[in-house]
């Protein structure tokens, strides 16, 4: 007799839904949570059937699987609809799922209504199908969420073989975009942009001893951008500086997990303001929370990193310099901006 192995994945099939409303403007989104982790589905049109074709599954052994049924944790599938112009998200109803109902051989799809739908005259519903499938890969790292790999329609190969440190974005002359990681991952465009939008109180990064050129100084900010040097249109006046908002852009071929392993993986985005070839102070802009891990977002709109930023001279540390106030501080007002490209078929 075969022993049954310790390691199980619990698979929610989420399938299709019936009697929503139909709302143009909106995606439909369902969040699955359990014990803590949270996966979620693609967005995918607010159609009176919306098409999740989505398995969502969660990571655990026996014995936590045990102790999970004594205690009745739930699966609970949250439904939202995005607006796809604002981003706006709203609860349009839940379903909860009893553990102890989800068995080791796959169960026919049935429809459960929404729970407290927003869509009251309706009657909502999704249809789902549970099991508890033999996860082949032995863990030791016990209880952890993951994404299981589609069955039907399109495969993704797993991440589990990629080094994100080894990830390197490779231009490709030709179509003009870089690549980020190995061809059969790099499904999807991205844009990833920069834009200097506006500096303030740039004269506290230039001290008294400091020798500027004898004629009129010009002043640039200069970055690099997956190994592309960037500078933006030189100014003189440090005082009131007066510049145009620039935006430098780079496609990037991907997939979201692939560019979100990548930009955790790099050094944070350094901002320089320079006089020639010197550095009057810098800052740091960290590109990582672009992509937050679980997160759709990149799915309904671009996503950003942007704030005005601290500049900070080159010797401030080795002088020991006491921390400026924030009124006071020079900065620089950056936006990073990260949208993902809708691909023919979408």
């Amino acid at each position: 007799m075969v022993p049954k192995s310790d390691q199980l994945l619990i698979v929610v099939s989420i399938l299709e839904g019936r009697h929503f409303p139909k709302r143009s403007r909106h995606m439909i989104v369902v969040e699955a949570k359990f014990d803590g982790e949270q996966l979620a589905t693609d967005p995918v049109d607010h159609t009176a059937q919306p098409e999740f074709a989505t398995e969502l599954a969660w990571e655990l052994d026996r014995k936590a699987l045990h102790q999970h049924r004594l205690q009745r944790t739930p699966i609970k599938l949250q439904c939202f609809a995005v607006d796809s112009l604002s981003s706006a998200k709203e609860s349009v109803g839940y379903i909860i799922l009893d553990l102890r109902s989800v068995q080791e051989k796959k169960t026919a799809p049935k429809w459960y209504p929404l729970l407290s739908s927003k869509y009251t005259k309706l009657k909502p519903e999704i249809q789902l199908s549970t099991a508890l499938e033999s996860d082949t890969k032995p863990q030791t790292e016990g209880f952890k969420a993951k994404e299981a790999p589609p069955r039907d329609g399109r495969i993704t190969p797993p991440l589990s073989g990629l080094d994100p440190k080894n990830l390197i974005a490779v231009l490709n002359e030709e179509e003009g975009y870089h690549q980020i990681g190995p061809a059969e991952y790099c499904s999807d465009i991205f844009i990833l942009s920069v834009t200097i939008a506006f500096a303030t109180q740039l004269e506290q990064l230039i001290p008294s001893t400091m020798k500027l050129p004898e004629e009129r100084p010009e002043f640039f900010f200069y970055y690099t951008l997956l190994g592309n040097d960037v500078t933006n249109e030189p100014f003189t006046d440090l005082l009131n500086p007066n510049f145009e908002p620039e935006r430098a852009s780079v496609k990037i071929r991907s997939s979201t997990e692939v560019l979100r392993a990548y930009l955790n993986a790099q050094s944070n985005l350094q901002i320089h303001l320079c006089c020639g070839d010197q550095s009057l102070g810098s800052t740091e802009v960290s590109l990582s929370g672009l992509l937050k891990k679980s997160s759709p977002e990149i799915e309904q709109h671009p996503v950003s990193v942007e704030g005005a930023f601290t500049l900070v001279p080159p010797n401030r540390v080795k002088q020991r310099l006491p921390p400026m106030p924030l009124e006071l501080a020079p900065t620089v007002g950056v936006s990073v901006t990260l949208r993902k490209e809708l691909s023919s078929s979408e």
